[in-house]
């Protein structure tokens, strides 16, 4: 019994059938127990069973016992680790998987475990070298290399955690949850061609994972190839129509295409699930100014700035539209915030925007004019 080792991850995928059975023979444990108050296979054996249940603080209170009646069987101390993860207890944790590796030093699962808890203690350079450890031990193991790549993410050493990423899915291909994380970094450093072969992967692993068709489309748009950008959107909303992201990259993929209306809509389905999201305002100003309706056009940059207050891109942007409409002041007025907010594009962008010209020129004589009553005022004082 004490060689049984727990997977606590999930608990889901016992059988009703089978989670009945251990519960019966929990009370088996119990009987014992109560014969033979101090039946350290017993006890050892109703911690497992609790654990393998979801009973965690009964499984924690049961190994405590089982450590008290025999302290030195390393699997005990790993699977009362891994119990304890369970109820968030990391620091306790860590201490058993000690005391597993110290009994037992080239125990995998030990090393394995203590890794994993030094990366969920965001304690990285720590665990890259645990995980090192584990691989020397058992290096054919996909996992280890998967969450070692994780880790080195964390660190920012992105082309070492791209090949443990390509290492764990050369040793096994057929978990889609690594291809998605080894194609989202692959995006991240502009390798398209090959993130989207590892997007492609994940898909026929996961055809029904919509985040995927959103991962895949936007590898499409990043190498301009819009309309199968959009086909994979398609997807991936008729997958999860609830979700606001999907909805948000779709709009922007048909503002490319100039489909204005459906960037409309699709803006609008998105904003309707999050409207908490000044992007989401942002691109629906940029939509409907580009659609001529600059009044609606305003109030959705006036939406987007009310959640995110410096974007010289709404206020610039804004400026434009209160021109169009010949509310020059207000155009001045936008167009000083984004000018200050950043001072080198967009005096350079006005100087250069016909549309913004005149109002630009007023705006410096009105500025020198103030200067000069500055001078006037100084004159006087100093007489």
């Amino acid at each position: 019994m004490s060689g049984q080792v727990i997977d606590v991850a999930d608990t889901s995928y016992l059988s009703h059938e089978q989670d009945n059975r251990y519960r019966l023979e929990i009370k088996i444990c119990d009987r014992i127990i109560q014969r033979y108050p101090y039946h350290y296979q017993a006890w050892n054996y109703r911690s497992y069973l609790l654990a393998s249940v979801g009973r965690y603080e009964a499984a924690v209170e049961s190994y405590r016992h089982t450590l008290s009646l025999k302290s030195t069987e390393h699997r005990v101390w790993c699977n009362y680790g891994a119990v304890l993860e369970k109820l968030e207890a990391l620091d306790e944790a860590a201490k058993c998987y000690n005391h597993a590796l110290k009994q037992a030093p080239f125990y995998f699962k030990a090393q394995y475990r203590k890794s994993k808890n030094l990366h969920r203690r965001a304690l990285y350079g720590e665990a890259i070298v645990s995980y090192d450890q584990a691989i020397q031990l058992r290096p054919d193991f996909y996992k280890v290399w998967y969450y070692r790549g994780k880790a080195m993410l964390q660190l920012d050493r992105t082309e070492q955690a791209i090949a443990s990423f390509n290492k764990a899915v050369e040793l096994y291909d057929g978990d889609g949850k690594v291809w998605l994380v080894l194609g989202r970094t692959l995006l991240q450093v502009h390798k398209y061609q090959d993130a989207l072969r590892a997007f492609n992967y994940a898909i026929q692993l996961e055809p029904d994972n919509a985040g995927l068709w959103s991962y895949h489309a936007a590898t499409m748009k990043a190498q301009g190839n819009l309309e199968d950008a959009l086909a994979s959107l398609e997807h991936a909303v008729a997958l999860d129509p609830d979700e606001s992201r999907f909805w948000h990259l779709r709009g922007l993929v048909l503002l490319e295409l100039d489909q204005l209306e459906v960037a409309e809509s699709s803006f609008t389905t998105s904003l309707k699930l999050q409207a908490y999201n000044y992007q989401g305002w942002l691109a629906m100003g940029w939509t409907l100014q580009k659609m001529g309706d600059f009044s609606r056009a305003i109030e959705a940059y006036d939406k987007s700035l009310a959640i995110e207050p410096d974007q010289p891109f709404a206020f610039y942007n804004q400026a434009r539209c209160h021109a169009r409409l010949g509310q020059d002041t207000w155009a001045v007025e936008h167009l000083r915030r984004a000018m200050s907010l950043d001072p080198n594009i967009y005096t350079e962008r006005a100087h250069a925007d016909p549309l913004l010209q005149a109002i630009l020129h007023d705006m410096e004589n009105d500025d020198s004019s103030e200067d000069l009553e500055e001078i006037e005022l100084i004159t006087l004082d100093s007489h």
